[in-house]
């Protein structure tokens, strides 16, 4: 299903020598010293410029602004006309946070010397601070034209750069400055920084990792790295390192932050509540935290909670990109999807890097499948390694039958956090198609039931490469992939997921292969019924069903997994479903219903009957024993419908007013199972105008025909010889 995407609130602290990174304590020491010698000349020359100068820089070295400036005014007094007084006095009014005083001193810096490039750093520095990235640009350029051999020169360019999102171009300017200073912990954390923003994930590590082993006590580069662990789903490491962070830098609010969205993410809300209140209690208006809090009472389903948490952050920041991407987020969840798509466009031109993609979600739901389509590649063309950006457009051209490029960017999921929190890896590599003649594969499910159903198909097609085949399914599934083609005859293995499988040389995720088979509308692989009932099972449903002569029988389904995050959208109440379920119809209606939603059908009418055919099925080849004792299957979007689907049973498909995207738009059939017809909403959450139809087609299957027992799906089925537990 489509996301919405939050931005890089808590995400990464920007390289800039604008931000205070803290001092190592490796430092102290060397501080110390020269602090003891640059008095000691003091006391032998109290007008010493040098000196004073010095002394001016370990103060602010060590954090003592007030001290650094009164050091600096007291050299300028000695030497007016000195242009390097100048400059120190301007660094050290910088990190007092006194800009205008700042700019006044690097001018009269260039008025003693026109091309100093130490103060047009500090200029440049200052127009960084203050958003004017053309501005600061041209110093930084006068600066290295003065000394090309100037690191921060470069340094300074390169935060230009990565400001501008020209992250090539910074990358090259980060790496120029550690060729003129090669231990340089800020160049390496810079670097890592851009790295990161390329999705080069891997040398990110290793740079953020250097700048740590030159300074041990870089606490931004611990809360970058931490970022970046917790993004790749290894959270224990993560954890370390942000905690790392706000111990050596307590008043670091984006190590905070990022404590609280990882806490967020485990779904431990008082853990993330803690973590802001200390963002907080440092710095009470700050629109960032503020934006958190309201992150965070979205996820407690606590909307009222996330307004007033954003209105303090538009108090505080009226034009906060994030907030207004948060506005538009919540606007979505209302349903108000045109004001969304208007908040989500203010969003974009503030700057926000998933407000486009976000924007198309929303024209989406409106109906606007172009301008949804244009939206999301504009966020891919603005930012092409966002793993959210590319699922997102993924699922677009997938719903509207772009397949061939749809495929190739659903590889995206495995990048994205909301769709695989903790991606599991393998040593071996990814198949890509190749020849397998020799070679084992592994095949794995790795979302839902109905993913696991809907995809096993292609486990023949890639048994017919050659070499064996091991398919890794989760255990409500195992007994039923005994019916695939291939695995009756050995060419397959099943295994069932979260235990360790046997060794294998390649592996592929089950909903990876129709991008590597080149699977387009046309060529969905349909070999008629793939999985099917085993006879044994099929024959004690039939004596434990009641007999329904000349009746339809009519298998119902309503509810899907209750932690799938759009469940809400698919998924409906029994009761809903009263028109069809009324007295006096000719139809027998069972429940193939299990989980909480079973519970329902005690709220039924005394007149109204559905038999719980379900509740007691160990796992799905009870349920497909079942169904194949059925005329007809009618249900939501849930795993049910993907079973009828490959076996061949005739099946309605309730589906709301936008559907999940394999279901694709407007279309009442599939290419997945051509005994589905779909009954889509024709206005948004108008599920009884759906069901009126339902109700005229069940009436056109009539009048009643004499049942008949089904035959056996394979007479050569091999019974398993080991039952899971009952489906949950």
């Amino acid at each position: 299903m489509k996301r919405l995407q939050e931005g890089d609130l808590a995400r990464d602290a920007e390289p800039s020598p604008l931000k205070r990174q803290g001092i190592p304590a490796s430092a102290a020491s060397c501080l110390a010293g020269l602090a003891r010698g640059f008095q000691q000349a003091l006391a032998a020359n109290p007008r010493d410029v040098r000196a004073l100068m010095g002394m001016s820089l370990v103060a602010m070295a060590s954090g003592q602004s007030e001290a650094a400036i009164e050091m600096a005014q007291a050299a300028i007094a000695e030497a007016p006309s000195g242009c390097t007084a100048w400059v120190t006095l301007g660094q050290a009014l910088k990190a007092a946070g006194r800009a205008r005083d700042a700019e006044a001193a690097y001018r009269n810096a260039i008025r003693s010397d026109g091309s100093d490039p130490l103060a047009r750093i500090g200029l440049g520095e200052l127009r960084l601070a203050a958003g004017l990235i053309d501005e600061a640009m041209q110093e930084f350029v006068l600066a290295t034209r003065k000394n090309p051999a100037l690191a921060a020169a470069h340094m300074g360019l390169g935060h230009a750069l990565a400001r501008m999102g020209r992250n090539h171009d910074a990358l090259a300017r980060y790496e120029h400055a550690l060729a003129l200073r090669p231990r340089s912990a800020e160049a390496e954390f810079a670097t890592g920084f851009v790295l990161a923003r390329l999705g080069r994930v891997a040398e990110a590590e290793q740079r953020y990792r250097r700048a740590l082993s030159i300074r041990p006590d870089f606490a931004a580069a611990w809360a970058n790295l931490g970022s970046l662990l917790r993004e790749q789903g290894r959270e224990m490491q993560a954890e370390a390192a942000l905690r790392h962070a706000v111990d050596l830098r307590p008043d670091m609010i984006t190590g905070w932050l990022n404590l609280a969205v990882l806490e967020r993410e485990r779904s431990c809300a008082a853990r993330a509540e803690a973590y802001l209140n200390k963002a907080l209690a440092f710095d009470p208006n700050r629109a960032e935290t503020h934006i958190a809090v309201c992150q965070l009472r979205i996820a407690q389903n606590d909307p009222a909670g996330a307004e007033e948490w954003l209105d303090r952050a538009f108090a505080v920041d009226p034009q906060n990109a994030e907030a207004v991407n948060m506005r538009g987020i919540l606007l979505h969840n209302k349903e108000r999807f045109a004001e969304a798509v208007a908040a989500f466009a203010a969003a974009e031109a503030l700057g926000h890097a998933s407000a486009a993609s976000n924007r198309g979600n929303s024209l989406l739901e409106l109906g606007r499948d172009g301008e949804a389509l244009r939206a999301h590649e504009l966020a891919v063309e603005r930012d092409p390694h966002s793993a959210g950006h590319l699922y997102n457009l993924a699922l677009t051209r997938l719903r509207l039958g772009e397949w061939q490029r749809g495929w190739r960017d659903y590889e995206a999921r495995w990048r994205f956090r909301e769709i695989h929190r903790r991606p599991r890896t393998f040593r071996q590599t990814r198949w890509q198609g190749e020849d397998l003649a020799r070679r084992s594969i592994l095949l794995h499910a790795e979302q839902g039931l109905g993913d696991t159903i809907q995809f096993c198909r292609f486990a023949p097609m890639v048994a017919a490469r050659g070499g064996s085949v091991i398919l890794q399914v989760q255990e409500p599934a195992e007994c039923l992939m005994r019916s695939l083609d291939g695995v009756r005859d050995g060419r397959i293995k099943v295994a069932p997921l979260g235990h360790v499988p046997p060794a294998f040389d390649l592996e592929c995720p089950l909903m990876s292969l129709p991008a590597v088979f080149g699977t387009t509308v046309e060529s969905v692989p349909w070999p008629g019924a793939y999985l099917g009932a085993d006879p044994a099972l099929l024959e004690q449903k039939m004596a434990e069903l009641p007999p329904a002569a000349a009746q339809l029988r009519v298998g119902i389904a309503w509810a899907g997994n209750p932690r799938y995050k759009a469940d809400r959208e698919r998924s409906i109440h029994l009761l809903t479903l009263l028109p069809l379920l009324r007295p006096g119809s000719e139809v027998q209606w069972i429940s193939l219903q299990k989980g909480d939603a079973l519970q329902q059908l005690a709220q039924l009418p005394d007149e109204v009957t559905v038999l719980d055919g379900a509740s007691r099925d160990r796992d799905l080849a009870d349920t497909a024993a079942l169904m194949a004792t059925l005329d007809l299957v009618v249900t939501t979007d849930t795993s049910i419908a993907h079973l009828a689907g490959a076996m061949a049973k005739p099946v309605w498909i309730l589906l709301p007013y936008v559907a999940d995207w394999r279901w694709m738009q407007r279309v009442e059939i599939t290419p997945w199972y051509p005994t589905a017809r779909l009954f889509r909403q024709r206005e948004r959450g108008n599920w009884a105008e759906l069901l009126e139809r339902v109700r005229i087609a069940l009436e056109a299957l009539q009048p009643r025909r004499e049942r008949h027992c089904p035959p056996p799906f394979n007479p050569h089925w091999q019974p398993s010889q080991a039952r899971t537990a009952p489906v949950a």
